[in-house]
């Protein structure tokens, strides 16, 4: 009966916190120029175009999963609202599955919880980014795996669930160790036989479920990946070491903290992180979930660190989200083993107050920042907005902010052009040879915003090259930004 009692209300408290994110969205998700690059795609495979973003290109860059979730409802943002607050009720659900088998109920229903309305978690599930579902598959593998005794049949669903966090985002290949180590750990009491083969079904259903992908990328576009090994950044060790403890600290202290605060909460998570790691390699008999939860913590770590240096990807507090996992878990393990006095009690019942106090105030501040957000008509030039509107139906349009253009304006495909390609970038610009043929066709035109980070100079400033074989014809100039009409410099220098 108390067991009962105890699921009932996780399951109350997880249903509260895909509320929270209800409320938080009440107008409208946070879209970044990535969100509406996985609205595009699931508009196309809405439409029976596929999985193409806004310029028409094959989806290589981000992973399929996210786009296919959205695809129900397309570019519908009461869908995404639905399909990111299920995410985060689903994870903090599993969240207490997790923890009902490691402490007292009552600990576990308060971490679950906890987990749910962290501000870190309301921040991403708000967003339409595909760390929410990426969260909630995380635990799902863990959930799964953590089970005793491992069978063929749960393994192959851990491998499964391990290859589709991955095609959510690359950076899932974490995930893909973890679940590696977890069933090779949870094997050793095992026959040697059965411990290889159950360990050959995990790592066979992902790898099979990841190539798929793969090798329809490169069969599409020659790539695995997408461009995104054009270049890695040259940080140094300490820029490398400190840009994941900012973003660690932003999960826990909030966006408004300041960096050198960030810092230093960042660090201690870290410290104590790694503190929890030594004991629980040392403590016997091994818990094959805290273990998980370790190999977890440092691959989420290591990864995006190595990407960082590999393929200058950023690293912010969406990036480093997956970690609320490990420090909730954590954190739920460590004061659990504590004899709670009424002075601990205090303390504790003080901070679980101020962690839910952050994040409902995070979720009530929420339309501020889709207000300013990569969905605004406003952010940088609405009257530029309004000239592409006024263009006709069949005009080519190429932009330095193609995923606002194609949110905004409705233009499909819209194109992605007169910037310089940029390692990390999650698109890439028009080839001069593309832009050269698109320039030979009668009706096209260059929207420049001046705002965009990209378009701080004027086209012919960041891109004399191509302005050396297509002219730019001043058309309009308004407040942000300036409407262009593309030809070709030379016409015989058009494809036929």
């Amino acid at each position: 009966m108390k067991s009962k009692h105890h699921h009932s209300v996780a399951i109350g408290t997880s249903l509260l916190c895909g509320a929270l994110i209800l409320f938080a969205t009440r107008r409208g998700p946070v879209l970044s120029p990535d969100s509406i690059s996985y609205l595009s795609t699931a508009q196309h495979v809405r439409s029976g175009n596929g999985l193409t973003d806004f310029s028409g290109r094959p989806l290589t860059v981000f992973g399929p999963i996210l786009p296919l979730l959205l695809a129900a409802g397309g570019r519908s943002l009461l869908w995404a609202r639905i399909v990111g607050a299920s995410a985060v009720a689903g994870a903090s659900w599993l969240m207490f599955v997790l923890l009902y088998r490691r402490v007292r109920p009552w600990a576990a229903v308060v971490a679950a919880a906890s987990f749910g309305v962290s501000q870190g978690l309301v921040r991403v599930g708000s967003t339409v980014w595909s760390e929410t579902p990426y969260i909630l598959i995380v635990v799902g593998v863990l959930a799964v795996l953590a089970i005793e005794p491992l069978t063929e049949r749960r393994v192959a669903i851990g491998g499964l669930l391990c290859g589709l966090g991955f095609l959510t985002r690359y950076a899932g290949a974490g995930l893909v160790i973890t679940g590696a180590v977890v069933v090779a750990i949870a094997s050793l009491t095992l026959e040697r036989r059965r411990a290889v083969r159950l360990l050959a079904i995990h790592l066979g259903v992902a790898a099979a479920t990841c190539a798929t992908w793969l090798v329809r990328n490169v069969i599409e576009t020659g790539e695995t990946f997408g461009p995104r090994f054009s270049g890695g950044a040259t940080d140094s060790l300490q820029a490398l070491v400190r840009a994941p403890a900012i973003a660690i600290g932003e999960l826990i202290l909030g966006d408004r903290a300041t960096d050198s605060h960030k810092v230093r909460g960042g660090v201690v998570i870290l410290v104590l992180l790694a503190i929890a790691a030594i004991i629980a390699m040392v403590k016997r008999p091994t818990n094959v979930l805290d273990i998980g939860m370790i190999v977890f913590g440092l691959t989420s770590v290591i990864i995006p660190v190595v990407a960082r240096r590999v393929t200058a990807s950023d690293i912010e507090f969406r990036v480093m989200s997956p970690m609320m996992i490990p420090i909730v878990y954590t954190t739920a393990v460590a004061l659990d083993r504590l004899h709670f006095k009424p002075v601990a009690l205090v303390v504790c019942a003080g901070l679980a107050s101020w962690w839910a106090f952050e994040g409902v105030a995070m979720a009530n501040r929420t339309p501020q920042i889709v207000a300013i957000g990569a969905g605004s008509r406003t952010q940088f030039s609405s009257q530029l907005h309004d000239l592409i509107d006024a263009l006709p139906a069949d005009a080519n349009v190429l932009t330095n902010s193609p995923q606002r253009v194609w949110w905004q304006n409705h233009r499909d495909p819209t194109l992605f052009a007169f910037t310089r390609p940029r390692a990390g970038n999650s698109n890439y610009p028009l080839s001069p040879a593309d832009t050269l043929r698109y320039a030979c066709q009668p009706g096209t035109y260059l929207a420049w915003f001046s705002q965009v980070a990209s378009g701080g100079d004027s086209p012919s400033e960041r891109r004399p090259d191509l302005v050396e074989i297509v002219d730019l014809t001043l058309q309009h100039s308004v407040p942000g930004g300036v409407l262009y009409r593309l030809s070709a410099r030379d016409p015989t220098r058009c494809p036929h």
